[in-house]
């Protein structure tokens, strides 16, 4: 019997030192303590959409963007490709050489926005002068634009083909004209299309979106994959047909993007006289309770506050934070023609302002943003697995819990920078707050954001 009693005891004992693990801080009254522990998963979290200041490296990359698509979600896209090209060593010494065609050649690179099933639509402008590099030596998404010639080259459409949009060459014809002044200049080594001054002969070509545009295309612009080709032939014993081509210079070629936020722009009888689009948030509440991240020339984030977080003090005496996640969805259909971002970022910075705070985040044990990755192959999930975007807060829910007014902290949503630069494409993530509806509440949740935490409460 007293050995039965001393078992229970140890128990017992077991049973309370686990009640006191991850320091729960509960005292010398541990004796007389109840710990409940709970979870919760409707924590309020607030959505702000916030467009970017910052200018975006575009000369260099060997990839530029041409045509338009107006966003339902952010507002129109305007993409446009300035490319210079190298002289040629090829057809120099082919005497009686004959000119047949010339065209301009693009390759996708598999980047798009917007709707690729309709055809492409393409306008070609010659250069008039040189591209000038800025001062540090780059060309940006917002340097000034080079002046084009009145006279179109090329209006055109063409189809790149969805299924395998990365390898898919086009050829659009140029004008007879330009092509034969081009290639002579060449072939009779004249003075203004020699190496030293080609480049001011030749300042190169601009490519616009087309009037029936409703895509924004990714192009290669490396020296293989996009070009001015010329063929022609020459008469001997018999017909030689050879071709010229004039390579595409990717240090000196860069695009622009450019979009008009209208869509980002709070109602004109709810913004305030001093509304700022380029630093003042917009609630997703007035944008149909979405939140929105893109990459490109005018990157846009989200800012995530969480108001309503000291209402968990309501559950007891002593609340500690065990576990807290976030969840991220995106939006079912809005990336059917918009491709999602493979991973997303998580920082910590000032509710009060937009600045980041990279070197005091506190989103874990490496003090780096918090990453978000999406399956490779989140197109073919099906519900209740749609797909998502994980990232585990703890830390930082726990180091809120407890502040108010300045003291407190917001979170910033966004497509880092490495990941935009090394895969060279437009992105965008759609997701809801925890308004929005979409069929019934089943779907809607699938759809939303969602903070879930997990909590222990200790109570005399």
């Amino acid at each position: 019997m007293i050995k039965h009693i001393f078992k229970v005891a140890f128990a017992v004992i077991l049973i309370l030192s686990s009640c006191n693990h991850e320091n729960l801080e509960i005292g010398r009254h541990l004796v007389n303590s109840h710990v409940t522990f709970g979870k919760i998963d409707t924590i309020t979290v607030r959505v702000s959409n916030i467009v970017a200041v910052d200018s975006v490296v575009t000369s260099g990359r060997g990839v530029g963007y041409w045509g338009s698509y107006t966003d339902p979600h952010i507002g129109t896209v305007l993409a446009k490709t300035f490319i210079e090209f190298n002289r040629t060593l090829q057809g120099e010494n082919d005497r009686g050489a004959v000119f047949d065609s010339v065209t301009l050649v693009l390759r996708s690179n598999g980047n798009y926005y917007g709707d690729t099933i309709k055809h492409a639509a393409v306008k070609v402008f010659r250069l008039e002068k040189q591209i000038e590099r800025g001062i540090d030596g780059n060309l940006y998404s917002s340097s000034e634009t080079p002046v084009i010639e009145d006279f179109i080259l090329a209006d055109a459409t063409f189809k790149f083909g969805v299924k395998d949009l990365a390898n898919n060459e086009v050829e659009i014809k140029l004008p007879d004209s330009f092509g034969e002044r081009l290639f002579q200049g060449i072939v009779r080594d004249e003075d203004d299309y020699k190496t030293a001054d080609f480049k001011k002969t030749f300042s190169g070509l601009a490519v616009y979106a087309g009037d029936a545009s409703d895509c924004v295309y990714g192009v290669l612009l490396n020296d293989t994959a996009c070009m001015v080709r010329i063929y022609y032939h020459i008469n001997t014993t018999s017909r030689e047909d050879k071709t010229m081509t004039f390579a595409a210079n990717q240090f000196e070629s860069f695009y622009h993007m450019t979009n008009d936020n209208s869509r980002l722009l709070p109602p004109y009888t709810q913004a305030p006289t001093t509304f700022d689009s380029k630093t003042d948030p917009v609630l997703s509440s007035l944008m149909g309770n979405v939140g929105v991240i893109t990459s490109g020339s005018t990157p846009v984030f989200a800012r995530l506050e969480f108001p309503h977080l000291n209402n968990l003090f309501w559950l007891g005496q002593i609340v500690k934070i065990k576990q807290a996640i976030l969840y991220v969805r995106p939006v079912q259909e809005s990336f059917d023609i918009v491709p999602l971002p493979t991973r997303l970022n998580l920082f910590e910075f000032e509710s009060t302002s937009s600045t980041m705070i990279g070197s005091a985040l506190s989103l874990g044990p490496n003090m780096g943003p918090q990453n978000g990755n999406l399956p490779e192959n989140y197109r073919y999930i099906q519900r209740p697995d749609f797909p998502q975007y994980t990232f585990d807060i703890t830390n930082f829910i726990s180091n809120e819990l407890g502040k108010s007014g300045h003291e407190k902290r917001a979170l910033s949503l966004l497509i880092s920078n490495d990941t935009r630069e090394r895969e060279n494409t437009i992105q965008r993530l759609v997701f809801g707050n925890q308004n929005f509806w979409l069929n019934n509440e089943n779907q809607s949740r699938e759809n939303r954001i969602q903070l879930e935490i997990t909590y222990a409460v200790y109570n005399d």
